[in-house]
């Protein structure tokens, strides 16, 4: 009983410490099905990928938007020729791109551009990296990871459930998994959180693996644990270090690949359907 007792008391205090109210700051609308958000310090700018069009055609229509902090266009087609854009990550001002079948290299100083071709991709969807440079690319069709190291793109882990965003948190690699998926996105269950082990690459679940939702975005919560996007029931939750999700806000569905401004209280979230990018305060 007393253990029982104890175990309760640990899960009320990691969802209570979580809960802080959201409001609106600004809202740009006219994007093109925008996917993913991504914050630079170095410019104190907002990149969003744009889709524009379907998200598997390799048509050239996709492009990248940069965005000021206060909610500004600077340049909504900062970056064109892409085909279907998706998740970013930054590492020595270098802007990485996934789309698709390839990985974009992108300098944030001369907009030049290198791709990185993956063969027989499925669906490429988040990034991270890692402090030495090493991008992680998922492939929700596929079901594993990839990794792009030294200019080589390589399986880094397979065998996982339709991963979809990634971000490091110390020695591991936490997954945002949406959930058993078919290539309509029909979706027999739904998604959870797990880690890998960046040396091991060992797979470990946390304390929960009860199903939460079609699991797209994730950043760290400002307190503790993560935020993370359900892109089809348009929800954001909170998920503790336990795994354990409670409801932050509900959304819009097509809520996507969101990003967090910890020094400037804001979460950034596309709105892939509404073709729109919603920037919340906290407190």
């Amino acid at each position: 009983m007393k253990i029982l007792l104890h175990f309760f008391i640990v899960v009320f205090c990691f969802i209570g410490k979580n809960s802080y109210s959201l409001s609106v700051k600004w809202k740009i609308d006219g994007l093109a099905k925008p996917e993913s958000a991504i914050y630079d310090r170095l410019t104190d700018s907002i990149y969003v990928s744009n889709i524009n069009g379907e998200s598997l055609e390799l048509d050239k229509n996709g492009f990248i938007s940069k965005i000021s902090i206060s909610g500004k266009i600077i340049e909504k087609y900062w970056i064109k020729g892409l085909d279907g854009p998706k998740g970013m990550a930054i590492f020595n001002n270098f802007l990485f791109v996934s789309d698709i079948n390839k990985i974009w290299k992108i300098s944030l100083k001369d907009k030049k551009k290198n791709a990185f071709k993956i063969n027989d991709a499925g669906f490429l969807n988040d990034l991270t990296v890692d402090r030495s440079g090493n991008i992680y690319a998922s492939d929700m069709f596929k079901n594993q990871i990839y990794i792009l190291k030294d200019k080589n793109i390589l399986i880094w882990k397979k065998l996982l459930f339709s991963p979809n965003g990634l971000i490091i948190d110390k020695e591991n690699l936490i997954v945002a998994q949406w959930g058993s998926v078919t290539k309509n996105f029909e979706t027999k269950t739904s998604g959870y959180l797990v880690k890998i082990n960046l040396k091991t690459r060992d797979v470990k679940k946390f304390f929960s693996t009860r199903p939460i939702g079609n699991l797209d975005g994730i950043v760290f919560n400002k307190k503790d644990g993560f935020l993370v996007t359900d892109w089809v029931n348009g929800k954001l939750f909170s998920i503790n270090k336990l795994g354990i999700a409670s409801l932050l806000k509900k959304l819009n569905k097509g809520s996507a690949d969101l990003e967090i401004v910890m020094h400037k209280d804001l979460i950034l979230v596309p709105q892939m359907l509404d073709n729109s990018l919603i920037a919340f305060s906290f407190n």
